[in-house]
């Protein structure tokens, strides 16, 4: 190994799933500093995307440990499973996160999640859950002349030209809204940056009730508007930091009971008819109305099931695209048959949970912050998790 250029090695160590590479670590300083290479952490980010069949799912579920006390369990399970069909296994990653039991997944980027604490109302955390490490975000705007707000909504992007990841939130305060004013205020942080930077005003109302972005596609994150009488896509640049409208797709039912996501890239709308029907639609070209087209309906008489909410979570080579249906299973479809079946997950608990889109990555949540700031380290063992701070 010591003969071969370090060009090389990092070519052949970009190829290898994102487990085997962070194990690495453990074995030397040498070891622990490559897998920290920015060339590396490209060339392996670049393989895992360009092999769809390698994104995995995280799953985040609320446990009852205690009377009115939650605990938050993340788990994954990955598509490199040797060929064995629907057959997956739930891994537990076994994770307690510092101050706060229980947290919710506001977005997925790069192998980062932001961590969401509900008590506070605040995003917290950056974390890259397969290398265990994260980063404390700055404390947000909270005025002190204003009451604590009634919602808050939050998306995640990146930016590729300059390898700069956003966090924006929006801001719903109870006294605006009773005035009659729906609209948010938008906050952004750069990382790297201390301190949070307000926009002013949101231009359109979004759907509350959705902490999230529903997508992260051309470099612009998008919410449904939810003022009354005025149903669109809003999208929020993050590289302009500008508000702007998409149009939807004009479903033949005419039922505007959708949510988005992504599809093979491309900005995705999922409309169903509980009961009846769940159809995929596709914007080929992105802001161009004429380009939603409809990937394929599925009619639960000819399938078998009662099906409704359905969100896509990828699509494997083969054709077949994987969906998440309500929040307590997966399914798999297949277009070419119209076949529907359920994907088996060993181990995977009988209850609601959320599923995140989700890349392996050796992204590192420190590196993208400067110094002051709070970091820290999950390392397993035998006696459990400890927690390592910097």
């Amino acid at each position: 190994m010591d003969k071969l250029p370090i060009e090389i090695i990092i070519n052949i160590l970009s190829r290898l799933p994102i487990k085997p590479l962070v194990r690495c670590r453990c074995v030397c300083k040498f070891w622990l500093n490559l897998t920290h290479d920015s060339q590396l952490i490209t060339m392996h980010l670049h393989q895992s995307f360009e092999n769809e069949d390698s994104l995995s799912l995280i799953f985040l579920q609320n446990i009852l440990v205690a009377p009115n006390h939650f605990q938050t369990r993340l788990s994954f399970i990955d598509n490199n499973n040797n060929n064995n069909g629907d057959h997956y296994t739930f891994v537990d990653l076994n994770v307690s996160l510092p101050h706060f039991d229980s947290f919710e997944i506001l977005g997925s980027c790069n192998g980062i999640l932001c961590l969401f604490d509900p008590l506070a109302n605040i995003p917290r955390y950056i974390f890259n859950p397969l290398s265990r490490e994260y980063a404390t975000l700055p404390n947000p705007i909270r005025p002190s002349s204003s009451p604590p707000p009634c919602h808050v909504a939050i998306g995640f992007g990146y930016l590729l030209e300059s390898n700069v990841y956003k966090v924006i939130q929006l801001v719903y305060y109870s006294s605006e809204i009773f005035n009659g004013d729906s609209r948010p205020e938008a906050h952004v942080l750069t990382l790297g940056d201390c301190s949070w930077r307000n926009i002013g005003k949101a231009p359109f109302s979004l759907i509350r009730g959705l902490k999230t972005s529903q997508a992260f596609v051309n470099g612009a994150l998008h919410w449904l508007s939810g003022m009354p009488g005025f149903d669109c896509i809003v999208s929020f640049d993050v590289g302009e930091e500008q508000f702007g409208v998409v149009p939807h797709p004009e479903f033949e039912s005419g039922q505007l009971n959708y949510r988005l996501g992504v599809l093979r890239g491309c900005l995705s709308a999922a409309n169903y008819n509980y009961g009846e029907y769940a159809e995929m639609w596709v914007m080929n070209e992105y802001g161009v109305k004429s380009s939603w087209t409809k990937c394929f309906k599925v009619n639960c008489s000819e399938v078998g099931f009662n099906i409704g909410y359905v969100w896509p979570l990828g699509c494997w080579r083969s054709g077949e695209v994987r969906l998440l249906h309500g929040n307590s299973s997966l399914l798999c479809y297949d277009p070419r048959t119209k076949s529907l079946r359920k994907i088996s997950i060993a181990g995977l608990p009988h209850a609601f949970f959320q599923v995140v889109k989700h890349v392996g990555s050796l992204v590192s949540p420190q590196s993208l912050f400067g110094e002051g700031l709070h970091f820290g380290l999950f390392v397993g063992g035998d006696a459990g998790v400890h927690q390592l701070e910097f």
